[in-house]
């Protein structure tokens, strides 16, 4: 038996129809990013890496140019990085701010034999005029 929507009825559900195809689009667009990171650290492309922080970026004491230069230093001292994120959670806040909390394995080559690091993260990420940035917790 099927029932008849009221117009206000119809028009409630195309909205949440609407927010949760939104929603899905805003989760995949920060797994991009967060997915390039990976990749930027992996391959040790300092560009790659920068263009996926926010020039907003301010945590902890710490800009931009500070996270990325930390960045550098690491690719200066590691040849051989490899990074991968895993158990990924994103939460779409708004249509401007997302949170994202993660584990991460980092190996670097050192001596000649790979070392690694396993840790989770709570990143905060900002939608900017060139898509979702991270603008926290690196």
């Amino acid at each position: 038996m099927l029932k008849r929507l009221s117009r206000s009825g119809y028009t409630c559900a195309l909205a949440v129809l609407l927010l949760s195809a939104c929603s899905q689009s805003a989760v995949s667009d920060v797994n991009r990013v967060l997915n390039a990171r990976d990749q930027a650290i992996s391959e040790r492309n300092i560009t790659a890496y920068a263009a996926q922080i926010s020039d907003a970026y301010h945590d902890r004491g710490k800009n931009k140019a500070a996270i990325v230069a930390h960045m550098q230093k690491l690719f200066e001292q590691f040849r051989d990085m490899k990074m991968h994120s895993f158990g990924r959670d994103v939460f779409i806040a708004d249509e401007h701010h997302a949170r994202a909390a993660q584990s991460y394995r980092l190996k670097v080559r050192m001596d000649g034999s790979w070392r690694e690091m396993l840790q989770r993260e709570e990143l905060s990420l900002t939608r900017t005029n060139d898509g979702w940035k991270i603008s926290a917790g690196l």
